[in-house]
């Protein structure tokens, strides 16, 4: 991240190579990672431990989800403001540092998890992510495209690899080798981006916005608080309670800025509430890993 900061600075990156080692990310390296990250052999156990970890989300998010309504009222929030708030805390950014840190954290097995754990994310993200922040947006009417959900490559990726797992296909050493190595790059291109990003705001317009400091509290401490001591208390333990505290933990989803400026809203807090919160992750991250 310091080395894409520095490299931004330097004008050795610019926005159009960013938009390209994103792209390259999420459609190619990222998806090669999850396939071969899921090369395991069937068992029942993994079997119905993944059922769980697809139910654990589903349960983590409606938690998160339900807190988001509840934090603006508390923060006396509203209009296009508050619907920013709102999507910040229930979408972190699982494409470009969830996965990375899991595969530090607990290498091919969290990935696995990971995968099947962030099923949910892009369809909550496209219905009701879409709705939050067009809600105080006037004449914006788009339909929520889910055949662009379904073919979404991360979805793909997990479809594919699960199936490949389910049938014990295992794939020839040639191509198991080609996607390692594509896998390998998703962490050190998706910080090279994520620092660029950091490159290009100022810490002090940043912590001009009002209320922005408890939003990052909230994204990176209180939510992976509450979603540990929920889980650990009905008896959640090992990767089932790592990998989902986790995720909940990253910061702010990297394409909230994108969405935001789509559906009208406040695109300006949308960049600062991503950077201010992706800079304290690079505190809050690696004391989390003490705890977990």
């Amino acid at each position: 991240m310091m080395i894409g900061y520095g490299a931004k600075k330097l004008n050795y990156m610019d926005n159009a190579l960013n938009k390209g080692l994103s792209n390259l990310v999420m459609h190619v390296t990222l998806p090669a990672m999850i396939i071969k990250s899921m090369q395991f052999e069937f068992s029942k156990e993994l079997f119905f431990t993944s059922i769980k970890v697809i139910l654990l989300s589903l349960v983590v998010y409606a938690i998160v989800i339900g807190i988001s309504f509840c934090f603006p009222r508390m923060m006396r929030i509203g209009g296009k403001k508050r619907d920013v708030f709102q999507f910040i805390l229930i979408f972190s950014n699982v494409g470009y540092m969830g996965y990375p840190i899991v595969d530090a954290i607990y290498g091919e097995i969290g990935v696995f998890y990971t995968a099947l754990y962030n099923i949910p994310f892009n369809f909550i993200m496209l219905t009701l992510g879409v709705y939050v922040l067009r809600r105080s947006s006037e004449g914006i009417k788009e339909k929520v495209d889910y055949k662009k959900v379904l073919l979404n490559p991360g979805i793909l990726a997990v479809a594919v690899g699960f199936s490949f797992f389910l049938l014990s296909i295992k794939l020839p050493l040639p191509v198991y080798e080609t996607l390692d190595i594509l896998g390998s790059t998703t962490t050190p291109l998706a910080m090279l981006v994520i620092g660029s990003f950091l490159a290009d705001m100022s810490l002090g317009d940043v912590f001009k916005e009002e209320k922005i400091l408890w939003l990052a509290m909230a994204r990176l401490v209180v939510l992976p608080g509450m979603v540990m001591g929920i889980l650990y208390f009905v008896g959640v333990r090992g990767l089932m309670l790592g990998v989902p505290v986790v995720i909940t933990a990253m910061p702010a989803a990297a394409n909230t800025a994108v969405l935001a400026t789509l559906y009208e809203s406040d695109h300006y807090l949308a960049s600062k509430g991503i950077f201010l919160t992706t800079a304290l992750s690079l505190i809050t991250i690696p004391l989390l890993t003490f705890i977990i």
